[in-house]
């Protein structure tokens, strides 16, 4: 749990005592007219509700009578929903007039249809808290409002571009980011490395003078048989000055950008480490990857920032910092990244929107999103909350979000899909000198874009693919 690093102590226990206590008290008064307590009770769609009766029954105080209740759909999992069932309870004792309902569905698509057909109808959740994925799916449906400054006033400029980038359809908002996750960084054994290499010449030269294949020992270690190991490299190489035309796609239009020169130096860069310096094994896994770092033989590897909690309970003495800048480059490479975003319902207006905007506006506070990073295996979406002291004295947040300010937003699933798919093989063909890095990247677009279009397949591709090579070596002969 990313809370060890920041040793803010999680109001959860005193909860659950608080909780256990009232739940006792019931049991006892049971018998008796005074009905004090209703406890929380799952309903149907997996939605969980909490309400404490008032005193008096039958009155209707004056504050009720000004009361603004909203619903929020969520699909976290438990450690998440827990610490937002303690943020709303937070935002509820600040802010008595606004009641605020949890919905907890099991997974997003049964979240995304029980959502789309409600607000279809006119009603629904007034806010939901999902993947980023979830714009995809429901913005073309016209169930979502777009987020605007005139009547949200949320300042995109404070956010993770990463983020941003993925926060719209159709160039409109409709995402308001809360919590980055699931991005690439460089861990590096700090029992061994004082402090990590800045560029990928000093990795190269550093691997020259302590690897040992043998005993096992590596320097560093790259799981290239992954393509989000190698789309960082893509960003490292990319020349933005003409839009996104040397990334893997453009967000706004959705369409595929993979044949570029980013993507051929990408590949040079790959033959160099594993053909020419041959620093690094190719045919290792990331189990293995993992592991070798585990045990100290590894000394550097890059690897997911949901290994922290893996780590911290290994003992490692490790640190985290950005992957260094690209080989022949001065661009540091830019990983994938996503999250979660509060959306809100196109039914939404009136004041229980402006109860809406204020209860977002709370959880983007630096005190919330630090409690969270605290509680949750998630990191902030605040550009500049590394000013933060708490942020700037823990040196594992402040390494990881260094590099989350980095990264790039994850295409959605359906797309970053056939990209994978279209990069695996043919990095494979590059690293084992069965192809130029040139055809690599004419490749692995043409691949991609057939794929996408459902044309071929991914077995279909490769069996194409071993025609091909067998072809072309007969004709060898």
């Amino acid at each position: 749990m990313i809370g060890n690093m920041f040793k803010v102590k999680s109001r959860a226990q005193g909860r659950l005592i608080i909780m256990s206590i009232a739940l006792s008290l019931f049991f006892l008064l049971n018998t008796s007219s005074c009905n004090l307590i209703n406890p929380r009770v799952e309903e149907d769609m997996g939605k969980a509700k909490e309400e404490v009766a008032e005193e008096g029954e039958g009155e209707i105080t004056a504050g009720e009578k000004n009361m603004t209740r909203i619903t929020l759909w969520d699909c976290l999992d438990p450690k998440e929903r827990f610490v937002l069932i303690e943020s709303v309870d937070n935002f509820m004792v600040e802010n008595e007039y606004i009641d605020i309902e949890i919905g907890h569905f099991r997974n997003q698509e049964e979240l995304e249809d029980q959502f789309e057909a409600a607000s279809l109808a006119g009603a629904g959740p007034e806010l939901m808290l999902i993947d980023f994925d979830g714009v995809q799916r429901l913005a073309p449906e016209h169930v979502l409002k777009e987020i605007t400054g005139e009547e949200n006033g949320f300042d995109y400029s404070s956010f993770l571009d990463g983020l941003v980038e993925i926060s719209e359809y159709n160039n409109k908002n409709y995402v308001i980011p809360f919590r980055s996750s699931d991005f690439l960084a460089l861990f590096y054994n700090k029992d061994l490395i004082d402090k990590p290499p800045m560029d990928f010449e000093e990795v190269i030269e550093y691997c020259n003078e302590v690897n040992n294949f043998k005993e096992w020992t590596y320097g560093f270690l790259l799981n290239a048989s992954e393509p989000d190991w190698i789309i960082p490299f893509i960003g490292g190489y990319a020349d933005f000055t003409g839009g996104y035309s040397d990334w893997i796609v453009d967000y706004s239009s959705g369409s595929l950008t993979l044949d570029t020169n980013a993507t051929e130096k990408t590949m040079e860069f790959l033959t160099y480490i594993y053909n020419e310096e041959k620093i690094l094994p190719y045919n290792i896994e990331y189990g293995e990857i993992n592991e070798l770092f585990k045990s100290g033989n590894a000394h550097m590897i890059i690897n997911n920032i949901r290994s922290i909690e893996e780590y911290q309970e290994a003992g490692l003495n490790f640190g985290v910092s950005k992957i260094p800048r690209a080989w022949q480059s001065e661009k540091y490479p830019t990983p994938l990244i996503s999250g979660l975003g509060f959306i809100i319902n196109l039914n939404c207006y009136g004041s229980e929107l402006a109860a809406v905007n204020e209860f977002i506006q709370y959880m983007l506070t630096e005190e919330v999103q630090i409690d969270w990073t605290s509680n949750t295996d998630t990191f902030p979406v605040l550009e500049n909350i590394d000013r933060n002291e708490k942020v700037r004295n823990d040196d594992i947040v402040y390494g990881a979000f260094q590099q989350a300010k980095l990264c790039r937003g994850k295409p959605h699933e359906e797309l970053i899909r056939v990209i994978r798919d279209a990069i695996r093989d043919n990095v494979k063909n590059v690293i084992s000198g069965d192809m130029l890095p040139g055809d690599a990247a004419l490749k692995i677009q043409e691949d991609a874009l057939r794929l996408r279009s459902g044309a071929i397949s991914v077995e279909e591709a490769a069996e194409v693919e071993e025609t091909e090579e067998a072809v072309d070596a007969e004709e060898i002969e």
